[in-house]
């Protein structure tokens, strides 16, 4: 009978610890893995200010259209690079002089963890080497082996484009 009261005072505790969590945003290679914005958040997920629109007015357009010069988008395979794990192929985009697309022609990994590996490795390894604009990665820390059969294939299509940076 004496319990009572102390544990109605411990989950009250509980609870008002929940609700004081303040989550945060975890980013990913391709945007946000989990969002806690909405209207009323920031992007750190605390309380703030809700969304307003923007007091500027908003501009119109030109009428004339700007004047460029395209490249037409060139492609290329690079090498087949077999690894411990599997096999790694990429197909590279070269476009407006620069590295526009970078895919897998062939994934294929010997058993499902390397594929799981292999799926959480190459988006990463993608986004370094668009900003980058070259196969000069700092790779991804575990999956080395990846890493290595990524810059490899990366490098082999580059040079089969002509691409030196």
């Amino acid at each position: 009978m004496r319990r009572g009261p102390i544990v109605v005072a411990a989950t009250g505790a509980g609870l008002a610890a929940l609700l004081s969590f303040h989550t945060t945003s975890l980013s990913g290679p391709t945007g946000p893995l989990v969002s806690a914005t909405g209207p009323g958040t920031t992007g750190s997920g605390t309380a703030g200010p809700p969304d307003t629109a923007p007091t500027t007015a908003p501009t119109t357009a030109s009428t004339t259209a700007p004047t460029t010069t395209t490249q037409a988008a060139r492609r290329a395979n690079g090498d087949d690079v077999e690894y411990r794990y599997g096999q790694l192929e990429l197909q590279v985009t070269v476009e407006a002089g620069g590295i526009s697309d970078i895919e897998p022609a062939v994934d294929e990994a010997t058993d499902p963890r390397s594929a799981q590996i292999n799926d959480q490795a190459i988006p990463y390894l993608r986004d370094q080497a668009l900003q980058a604009q070259s196969a000069h990665l700092d790779g991804v820390s575990g999956p080395t082996y990846t890493s290595d059969a990524y810059a490899q294939s990366l490098q082999a299509a580059l040079d089969k484009l002509g691409w030196n940076k």
